[in-house]
């Protein structure tokens, strides 16, 4: 077991009427399996498969869109999009186990940087 410092930091003094400032910090403790980091060419047809439904467990996933003018959208197994990465953009969440994880390209090939760990 390991622990996994995460930190979310949300600052906009034009954002509304009012400053936003949030900073969330919290210890995850993980296990294998994990990817500390990788980085994949998705391509737009088929998927590239992050997790399989073979995995059980909650896992944190991070993902960065690494081109500079494609999206990268992220489904689930059942094929039903969630998430749209626009270019350099980033998302950092937990997926529930079994649910499987998979990644296409919208209009060019992509490159996809990622890593994963399962929660313990």
């Amino acid at each position: 077991m390991a622990t996994l410092t995460t930190t979310l930091q949300l600052i906009s003094s034009d954002v509304s009427s009012d400053p936003l400032s949030i900073n969330q910090t919290k210890g995850l403790t993980v296990t294998n399996p994990s990817v500390d980091i990788a980085r994949q060419s998705v391509a737009t047809t088929g998927q590239f498969n992050i997790l399989t439904t073979a995995n059980t467990s909650i896992t944190y996933v991070y993902l960065k869109n690494a081109d500079t003018s494609n999206i990268i959208t992220v489904k689930n197994d059942n094929g039903d999009n969630f998430l749209d990465l626009g270019p350099g953009e980033i998302a950092f969440f937990p997926v529930k186990g079994a649910a499987g994880l998979e990644a296409t390209a919208n209009t060019a090939p992509c490159i996809l940087e990622y890593g994963f760990w399962t929660k313990s």
